[in-house]
């Protein structure tokens, strides 16, 4: 079970406050969203001589914060929706405490949330939080913000009294705090993933801040349905997981019902536990899929089937294979079925060492494998390290064969060096894009091309690309992708990079026909930090993702990153 509060800091950031300020880049991995759901990601986060933190991801500082403290390394943003889209602003005092009055934005645009700061640089009187994994969706048939938020009163930075959750203006969850800031009698709380599509909560009982008796979970399909029980299971006077417990998946979703059920023993998972799975589509109940045994130290024992990481019901994955000791061992293989109707199939696998290190030869699937998007990765490994020439395969569907689509070569310490091939993030059936170009010691250097195909028999043509220069920033003149790039929703961004940053006119051309030829639709400009200022045209964030007749562009004036007015919107369809 997962509350709003307890993992925000484990979730949203990390933080660093034991160490003195240290200079150099180094890498995180975080959540960024794709395809509706947070997935885990890595960027890279560098510390400045002149103590400023840069987020760095695939040649684009996403953000520049300065550090505030003298010595210590700060908190790091790992919710990389927050990176590139949040923004605070407020006054700081001359020892670099927030005071007064501060509000967030999202996309430049104020978000109604926010609060002030006594003198002390503590939070105090009314504020509203947003959610840890505040991020955008479509809703209603249009892209918006998953606005959930909470509000509530600060006592010198200590929260008091009741605390409410709403998503949008519908209350969805509450609770009260006593004097000291620990939550007390009956609690409804959110799941970390809570979403438009993850409507997941729990209720149940505190006493000074720690969980007893019966906690139970619930899930709400939308607005329109009643919320129903799901899972549960109680809670010692430790606080502690005690007996039978129904536990949900990270991502439970209604297309989606994952379970995980079996004993606790002092909040340690003991004996058998099943994983049960239900697809909406073919199933009214939920059937096993996978699990296994907990020794008793909660350490896995013996044959294990397990679901693939990003394990949903367009990527029906399991993994099979030994635990020994909580370690995995020898051969395990990688099935995958497109649903219920199928049986799995072998499709990947490799062996695990006494260490539980991949080694020798290797199939992985690709980190956004799915049934539009079937692409393994074969190669070897040493000591869990990737080395020499891996090959990335695609099949159209699964009556077809694997075919080479890229690949390249790892070094002896697993790093990425010379000529590579890779596929577009948002790789699919209908988005056959593909990057070339050098690396140097795992980084991106010189010329890149990017290369889009309509057909799979078709021949790729260069579409777009650039430099990077030698510390793996892009360079002047680029011509960039949106995320929702596919065949039928040609967009791409055309304007210049300095280290890393965007400056100065960039363009967005569009053509919704490979027919067609690209013509200037939106647009504006960056000044020399990386933010947009003056006169824009948006594209809706989900641009030729939204439902029906929409297609959406917004117009309006920013300045510092921020936007002056409310931007006016415009339907292109119902314009043309």
């Amino acid at each position: 079970m997962k509350s709003l509060e307890a993992s925000e800091d484990n979730v949203q950031k990390y933080c660093k406050c034991d160490e003195r300020w240290q200079e150099g880049i180094f890498q995180a991995e975080g959540i960024e969203q794709r395809q509706r759901t947070l997935k885990k990601t890595n960027f890279l986060v560098q510390y400045t001589k002149d103590r400023w933190i840069h987020y760095i991801q695939d040649g684009c500082i996403l953000r520049k914060d300065r550090a505030l403290s003298s010595n210590l390394q700060p908190e790091i943003y790992k919710n990389l929706e927050h990176v590139k889209y949040l923004r605070w602003k407020g006054e700081y005092e001359g020892n670099q405490k927030k005071v007064g009055k501060w509000n967030a934005f999202w996309r430049g645009e104020n978000i109604k949330v926010g609060g002030f700061y006594n003198e002390n640089g503590l939070k105090q009187g009314k504020w509203v939080e947003q959610f840890l994994n505040y991020f955008e969706q479509l809703f209603c048939f249009e892209s918006s913000i998953s606005q959930v938020t909470y509000s509530g009163y600060y006592n010198k930075g200590v929260k008091m009294g009741e605390w409410t959750c709403y998503l949008y203006d519908k209350q969805i969850a509450s609770g009260i705090y006593n004097q000291y800031g620990q939550k007390n009698g009956i609690w409804v709380e959110l799941h970390d993933n809570f979403s438009i599509d993850q409507m997941v909560t729990f209720v149940g009982e505190y006493d000074n801040g720690v969980k007893f008796g019966r906690w139970n979970i619930f899930f709400q399909s939308s607005f329109y349905y009643e919320r129903q029980l799901i899972g549960g299971g109680d809670y010692n006077e430790k606080g502690l997981k005690n007996g039978f417990w129904i536990d949900i998946y990270e991502n439970y979703n209604h297309e989606y019902e994952i379970l995980y059920t079996g004993l606790y023993s002092n909040g340690k998972k003991q004996g058998q536990w099943d994983i049960e799975f239900k697809d909406s589509r073919f199933a009214p109940s939920h059937p096993k899929i996978g699990g296994g045994v907990y020794d008793e130290n909660e350490q896995k024992t013996g044959k294990w089937i397990e679901l693939y990481e990003d394990f949903r019901n367009v990527c029906q994955i399991i993994l099979e294979g030994e635990y020994i000791k909580g370690i995995k061992q020898g051969k395990w293989t990688s099935q995958f079925r497109l649903n219920l109707k199928h049986k799995f199939k072998i499709i990947g696998g490799g062996n695990y060492d006494l260490q539980g290190r991949k080694i020798g030869k290797w199939i992985d699937m690709n980190d956004n494998f799915w049934k539009q998007c079937q692409v393994i990765e074969s190669g070897q490994y040493d000591c869990g390290k990737r080395i020499g020439s891996w090959i990335i395969k695609f099949r159209y569907t699964i009556k077809k064969d694997f075919n080479k689509i890229g690949g390249g070569k790892y070094d002896d310490q697993g790093m990425k060096n010379g000529k590579w091939v890779e596929i577009f993030q948002s790789f699919q059936n209908s988005c056959q894009v593909i990057l070339t170009g050098d690396y140097l010691d795992g980084k991106k250097v010189e010329k890149w091309k990017i290369l889009v195909r309509d057909h799979e028999k078709d021949r790729f043509q260069q579409i777009g690309g650039g430099i990077y220069d030698q510390n793996g920033l892009k360079v002047g003149e680029w011509i960039d992708l949106i995320e929702n790039f596919t065949i039928n929703n040609q967009v791409i961004m055309k304007g210049e990079y300095f280290n890393g940053k965007k400056q100065g006119l960039w363009n967005i051309l569009y053509k919704k026909d490979p027919k067609f030829d690209f013509y200037i639709l939106a647009g504006g400009s960056y000044d020399k930090d990386g933010e947009k200022n003056g006169n824009w045209i948006d594209l809706n964030y989900s641009f030729g993702k939204e439902v029906g007749e929409f297609l959406f562009i917004f117009m309006g004036i920013y300045k510092n990153g921020l936007k002056m007015q409310q931007f006016t919107r415009k339907n292109l369809y119902l314009d043309e």
